[in-house]
């Protein structure tokens, strides 16, 4: 392993501009091993957790939930219970999230077949069918 790779070469190897990286190493996901020349230097675990944390985002997990999964559980529990904790939380949130589109595109239904006037119609029934 090159423990001596630069944040350029980090960046072109996750894919992740210099900057993000940057700002994950500031919110503390990150981290160099160590300065040369007064120059950050980062080993393959950079490369390693930025994938990590690219995976993460993707299957929709906040910035603070991956920080909860590298560093929100005892040093002792695994890497699947920790998967398995928030992402139990997360399908959780989807399946909320799922009805509400739901609620919408009925609504976004409903609304395609609009004959009303002018709005103020439109409000009045939308009014009356809330107060049955």
């Amino acid at each position: 392993m090159n423990p001596e790779l630069t944040i350029g070469e980090v960046a072109r190897r996750s894919g992740m501009s210099a900057s993000a990286i940057r700002y994950y190493e500031s919110v503390g996901l990150v981290e160099p091993e160590g300065r040369i020349g007064g120059r950050r230097v980062y080993g393959e675990l950079a490369v390693e957790r930025l994938a990590l944390i690219a995976f993460a985002k993707d299957a929709g997990f906040t910035l603070d939930e991956i920080r909860q999964l590298i560093a929100g559980f005892p040093q002792e529990t695994s890497a699947g219970a920790r998967w398995t904790e928030l992402a139990t939380a997360k399908l959780a949130e989807l399946e909320v999230e799922s009805q509400r589109i739901e609620v919408m595109r009925s609504a976004l239904q409903r609304i395609m077949r609009c004959r009303c006037e002018d709005v103020d119609q439109c409000a009045h029934r939308i009014t009356a069918s809330r107060c049955r």
